[in-house]
């Protein structure tokens, strides 16, 4: 190891060889022929070891793509392999954020802020100008809701005096609906239409509601929610059961936030589930503008629920409901379009940039 750092210090700053870091792992990327090729030196999984092969890097035609070994030694191909500076590597939009170790350069601010914001695991907060500030949402998982609601409740002041907000969801999959509960005040200017689903009830189906009742887990409110649903689900097995009285519910909220004034929200392709659902609401509000590219539209048919086959082998993901959308508006296979689309001249490190000068246009 000793010689590879001797020998990576001498390479110029844009090789590919070096030592880098991601997940639960530090690997030496090493070139061999047209391959750079990712030795394990450090991992936090006990499967693996140091000297296995992580992944490797191919060249061709002055492109780059991977090959990414998954934990039962499979092989993922990539295609999607984007470099930001000279200390970032980005697999497949996020599926896999490497950072340079050894040797590592100096890189443009707003790249260093991109890759910050992109590899986040949990929500963020900063100012970008006098006149705008910043939340990254990485998920709406529910377990990372009691930290963007504390993340709201210790910026509110901020928030609540900057003319513009930026809701940066890139990468964001979806989760839970009640994730985004505190965000939907700081954009709100009239009641917000939401358009419920109906559950189809067998009892592999409902046995997921009954997890939701005894798991200590969940706030009180679902847990009471899902126990006053086992019933009536249990009674229409082989029907799709609408569990609310309303098919369209209307939430309001006691104030308008005179700041801030604008709200953009940064979408991609990876948007999907609960941050369509999200985006569904707060387009609603007068504030509120998309930017970005189309989401991934997956919607219409929702609520997934996963089960092991019985050798443990395989694991079945499947939807639970439909939507009262269909087939009026429907999102699958369409996704929601930006407001402002950013096309492919705007790097992806360049979107905030590019939204703050939008918001700040004089």
């Amino acid at each position: 190891m000793s010689s590879f750092k001797k020998r990576i210090t001498a390479l110029p700053a844009d090789d590919l060889q070096g030592l880098w870091q991601f997940s639960d792992y530090t690997i030496a990327l090493d070139k061999t022929g047209e391959e750079y090729v990712g030795y394990i030196v450090e991992s936090d999984n006990p499967s693996w070891k140091p000297n296995d092969i992580k992944l490797k890097f191919i060249l061709k035609d002055n492109t780059l793509s991977a090959i990414y070994y998954m934990g039962d030694r499979s092989q993922r191909e990539i295609s999607s392999v984007e470099r930001y500076g000279n200390n970032a590597i980005i697999l497949d939009d996020g599926f896999v954020a490497m950072r340079r170790l050894n040797p590592k350069e100096e890189d443009a601010q707003e790249v260093n802020r991109y890759v910050r914001l992109i590899t986040a695991n949990s929500p963020l907060f900063e100012r970008v100008s006098s006149d705008t500030v910043l939340l990254r949402i990485p998920s709406f998982f529910h377990g990372q809701k009691q930290a963007i609601d504390r993340l709201i409740k210790e910026n509110f002041k901020t928030i609540a005096s900057t003319n513009n907000l930026i809701i940066d969801i890139r990468g964001n999959g979806g989760g839970s609906d009640a994730s985004y509960s505190e965000i939907l005040p700081l954009l709100y200017t009239n009641p917000i239409r939401n358009v419920g689903v109906e559950m189809l009830s067998t009892p592999l189906n409902n046995k997921r509601m009954v997890d939701y009742a005894e798991g200590e887990e969940y706030p009180q409110e679902i847990r009471n929610w899902a126990k006053a649903s086992i019933d009536k689900l249990n009674a229409n097995e082989g029907k799709f059961v609408q569990l609310e009285k309303e098919r369209v519910t209307v939430e309001q909220f006691d104030a308008v936030l005179p700041q801030p004034a604008q709200v953009a929200i940064l979408i991609d392709k990876n948007n999907g589930s609960s941050a369509e659902q999200f985006l569904l609401a707060a387009k609603q509000s007068k504030k509120v503008k998309l930017f970005g590219t189309t989401t991934t539209g997956v919607l219409d048919i929702s609520n997934i629920h996963q089960v092991n086959s019985p050798s443990g082998n395989l694991t079945l993901y499947y939807s639970l409901s439909r939507s009262f959308r269909i087939p009026d508006m429907t999102i699958d296979g369409k996704g929601l379009q930006p407001d402002y689309f950013i096309d492919s001249s705007v790097p992806k490190y360049q979107w905030v940039d590019f939204t703050t000068d939008v918001l700040e246009y004089q």
